[in-house]
């Protein structure tokens, strides 16, 4: 199992182009970035989240940058967030109204399954997610 961790953790390194959706009733949100995994177990993320109201003509647009360390364990990545800064990129003055910030998670971190790790491509599921996160290298 340890062959298998140290595998994944060199496949991992790189920079790779990710996105993920979470659909519920009241909104809808689409995450696109970037992450890069460094050798030495730092990761950074950059990219643009995009908030629906359905049936709403609403759409907000968040800047998403963050950083932290990261390591494998067995089939599982683990990420530990330093930070996480979300600005609203659109409508600022629409915040305190739709809140829309509550929906966010507050940091990048956590443990994600590894479902897929090749050369190109990386798929990770996340507990509160029902679809996977999809990657590829960049």
């Amino acid at each position: 199992m340890a062959t298998q961790a140290a595998d994944n953790e060199s496949l991992l390194q790189g920079t790779w182009d990710c996105s993920a959706s979470l659909r519920q009733p009241l909104y809808q949100l689409n995450l696109t970035t970037q992450e890069h995994y460094l050798a030495s177990h730092k990761y950074v993320t950059k990219g643009t989240l995009i908030a629906r109201l359905p049936g709403q003509p609403i759409e907000v647009s968040y800047s998403v940058a963050g950083n932290g360390s990261w390591k494998v364990g067995g089939d599982k990545l683990i990420l530990e967030a330093n930070e996480l800064k979300v600005e609203n990129l659109t409508h600022p003055e629409w915040e305190a109204m739709l809140n829309l910030k509550q929906y966010i998670p507050k940091h990048a971190g956590g443990t994600l399954d590894i479902v897929r790790l090749d050369q190109q491509r990386l798929s990770l599921k996340a507990k509160n997610l029902p679809d996977n996160i999809q990657c590829h290298r960049r």
